[in-house]
């Protein structure tokens, strides 16, 4: 019988692959050429399923992002109900900092992908940081009191969202870059008395 072939894991396979040069190379790195090598491929058995570099560098994106956010789910699966609510959401937002190599290795990805659309449009990078965007609004959706679906909120809930977003990157790029000075327990310390200061702003 014919080998059946899964090439959906073919693809995911591939990214894995850029993944790896990334890390090791940087985002100049990753070219069709190096990451068909690090894969064991042809050049031309990797465009059999990306066409161009940037049909492999939007992909690459997707799979590490699903990653994340396949994370945070389970996190909120097994910890909601067991946890207080600001250690649930400190634990959530952890999923976003390089706190150990796994993390790391996807911080470099994100660099990676902020070089890429610099050098062209990569489809999908702009719903990316929706999707992180969306995650600290529903982070201090929570934490204000609010219940439900973070619909049509409170303009301060943004605010703090953005406030929120903007820091959290910033722990992000120090564990990342001066791990020494801020390490694991100082971030998570700091993230922690960051969220104890949103404001509760639901009436009553």
């Amino acid at each position: 019988m014919p080998k059946v072939v899964d090439h959906e894991q073919r693809r995911r396979e591939l990214a894995e692959a850029a993944l790896r040069v990334v890390v090791r190379d940087g985002a100049a790195g990753a070219s069709v050429r190096t990451v068909a090598a690090e894969a064991g491929w042809s050049t031309g058995a990797l465009r059999y399923y990306f066409s161009t570099q940037r049909e492999l560098r939007e992909f690459v994106a997707t799979v590490v992002n699903e990653r994340v956010e396949r994370r945070i789910r389970e996190r909120v699966e097994a910890d909601r109900g067991r946890l207080p609510l600001l250690e649930l959401v400190a634990g959530l937002l952890e999923e976003l900092i390089p706190l150990d190599e796994r993390r790391r290795e996807e911080f470099l990805l994100w660099l990676a992908v902020t070089e890429w659309s610099r050098q062209e449009p990569l489809a999908g990078a702009e719903e990316l940081w929706d999707g992180q965007r969306g995650l600290h609004v529903q982070v201090v959706f929570a934490l204000a009191g609010f219940e439900g679906e973070p619909v049509n909120v409170d303009p301060r809930v943004q605010t703090w969202a953005e406030y929120l977003h903007v820091f959290v990157d910033g722990l992000a790029t120090q564990a990342m870059f001066v791990p020494a000075r801020m390490p694991p327990e100082r971030i998570r310390a700091v993230l922690r008395e960051f969220l104890a200061e949103v404001p509760r702003l639901a009436a009553g």
